[in-house]
């Protein structure tokens, strides 16, 4: 049995920092700290930047993607949020929703998404908050 990468345990996304931030995200895609020897010579901002597991952000991201790759407002969210970064690329918009201006919304999003596939639609609360602040 595989495991999600994604962790829908968390029902609210809050932080109020970048390190609170990465933090958040480390734990709802998984990730794994991946510190080294190294490292430790480091300031601790620079080691928590810098620990970033690629693996499991990876599989998290296209994970994500194949689950919503084929809904249409998903596909619109992603290009609409490509687009800020002159991008056409849907994946490229799914990196920028999990930003930190737009994590909390895309989170909710996606969990009521995954909660009910076949009644999630563009009336929902959560796909109208987020919608509302990318074409705002």
């Amino acid at each position: 049995m595989t495991t999600e990468p994604y962790d829908f345990s968390i029902t609210s996304v809050m932080y109020g920092d970048d390190t609170s931030y990465r933090q958040v995200l480390r734990t709802l895609l998984k990730m794994e700290s991946k510190k080294t020897m190294s490292e430790e010579a480091l300031d601790s901002l620079t080691q928590d930047e810098q620990d970033i597991d690629d693996t499991a952000l990876t599989a998290a991201l296209d994970w994500i993607y194949f689950k919503t790759r084929d809904h249409p407002l998903f596909q619109h969210l992603y290009l609409k949020a490509a687009g800020f970064m002159l991008s056409e690329d849907a994946q490229t918009g799914l990196c920028i929703l999990l930003a930190y201006d737009n994590l909390p919304l895309f989170h909710a999003m996606f969990c009521a998404y995954m909660a009910d596939q076949d009644r999630f639609s563009d009336t929902h609360h959560a796909y109208r908050t987020l919608h509302d602040k990318l074409f705002s």
